[in-house]
């Protein structure tokens, strides 16, 4: 499955965040993702922990940059 990133560079964390929800059961807690944000699509890499779904969200650039720098800032689990 692959989807796009629905946010803007401006938006709140748990807007950003909210763009990784597992498409199948809409939730965003057990979500795993990995970020790909060099080169011409920048995209991230997610897997539901609840149902066992893999995806892609695609993002523009400045979409990339938001999440690298929300990336940044988020403590280790």
């Amino acid at each position: 499955m692959n989807d796009t990133a629905r946010f803007r560079d401006g938006d709140p964390d748990e807007l950003v965040l909210a763009a990784f929800a597992c498409p199948l059961c809409l939730r965003a807690d057990g979500v795993e993702w990995t970020a790909s944000l060099e080169g011409y699509d920048p995209s991230a890499e997610c897997s539901c922990g609840r149902c066992d779904a893999e995806w892609l969200v695609y993002m523009t650039p400045a979409q990339a940059l938001r999440v690298g720098l929300l990336h940044a800032h988020v403590p280790p689990a």
